[in-house]
């Protein structure tokens, strides 16, 4: 019953500051985004959809630091309600505090493994493709007959009009995604086709003049021809600019495999694969943290600012240790290295814990003798 208790307090807190973190980061980042999207001519409700896209990122990054927060609140609540009293008066270890502390803490590192290595990813690639898409839909929405319109970075189009069936007339597309070798449409009849992750331009019965490096031209006849619109987001875009908020975790620890091969690249996102694997003992550590530093004070009920403040700075060391060792273990090319902060700060911690727990047992074993 106990444990029950304290973990259905702990849950409530952590999904209730959970929320406020994240509602209150997504609500800073995603305020740009509102602006491009109805800017480009997209719904409120399609921009709103678009923006949850950012939530995994930003609740990878809240758990840690709400679960902090809750144990921190919690424990100084059972201080304060006199309730950490009643147990030690009863008997109680202060470690059976730790045990439904544990669950949570499984359960949260859980969800962020969930969300950093698989469910951020796609929805952080989802967001940039759906979002060029809109801006290419609003691109293509303002074409003018007679006027060339730019409807991404490096396509210019222009068109005479729209027959009755709502296709482009006489298209000129001047593509230059490959400003050393820019390419020229032209077509009789031209309309958008949409596939899962880009758009294309459907041309018929036109021509494409090819420049190559040397400044020679090529024409090239075709009845039909598709144009992928998404040139920095689509499926022509290489591997090598493959961005590492958008790869999951088997391809972060190598992406050499999917076609990176520049040394640096290759260096971040293998750390940065490693970081997210080492944060995986961020609840723990700060669940320790809390405890260690709350108790630290035994039956004191004075000093909460300053054992908050000191868990804070605790928590703000081990993640910066975390991302320099991450960047080490790379150089070093020794992967485990990055373990061994994580390793050595839950030692302390349990060091720490079982020192602050001590006099209570043995007072307990004396009071039974006695």
């Amino acid at each position: 019953m106990l444990d029950r208790y304290l973990f259905i307090r702990l849950l409530k807190g952590q999904c209730a500051l959970t929320l406020v973190l994240a509602a209150v980061i997504w609500l800073v980042q995603v305020l740009d985004l509102f602006d491009k999207t109805l800017s480009a001519g997209a719904s409120p409700f399609s921009s709103l959809g678009i923006s949850l896209l950012i939530l995994p990122r930003v609740l990878t990054f809240t758990l840690g630091p709400a679960l902090l927060i809750t144990v921190l609140s919690q424990m100084v609540r059972l201080l304060q309600d006199h309730e950490y009293f009643a147990l030690t008066a009863a008997g109680l270890s202060p470690l059976r505090i730790l045990r439904p502390i544990a669950v949570l803490a499984t359960l949260t590192m859980l969800v962020q493994g969930a969300l950093a290595f698989y469910i951020s990813p796609i929805a952080m690639k989802a967001l940039k493709t759906q979002t060029e898409n809109v801006r290419t839909q609003f691109a293509l929405g303002d074409l003018q007959a007679g006027a060339f319109k730019d409807i991404t970075q490096n396509m210019t189009v222009y068109t005479s009009g729209r027959d009755a069936q709502g296709q482009w007339l006489d298209l000129m597309i001047y593509d230059t995604s490959t400003p050393k070798q820019p390419t020229l449409y032209t077509a009789k009849k031209g309309q958008i086709v949409k596939a899962p992750e880009q758009s294309y331009f459907a041309l018929q019965q036109g021509t494409q003049q090819i420049t190559d490096a040397e400044g020679q031209r090529a024409w090239v006849h075709f009845s039909r021809y598709l144009v992928p619109l998404n040139i920095a987001t689509g499926a022509t875009k290489t591997r090598n600019e493959l961005n590492r908020n958008h790869m999951m975790i088997h391809q972060l620890l190598d992406p050499a495999a999917y076609g990176v091969t520049h040394a640096r690249r290759i260096a971040r996102m293998q750390a940065r694969g490693l970081e997210l694997i080492s944060n995986l003992a961020a609840p723990f550590i700060f669940t320790l943290i809390s405890f260690a530093v709350v108790t630290a004070g035994g039956l004191n009920r004075h000093g909460y600012g300053r054992r908050i403040l000191a868990s804070v700075l605790l928590a703000i060391i081990f993640q910066i240790g975390i991302i320099a060792l991450s960047a080490q273990a790379v150089a070093r090319d020794q992967p485990t290295l990055v373990f061994v902060w994580p390793i050595v700060f839950f030692l302390i911690l349990c060091a720490v814990v079982t020192v602050q727990t001590q006099p209570a047992l043995l007072s307990r074993r004396h009071g039974g003798a006695l």
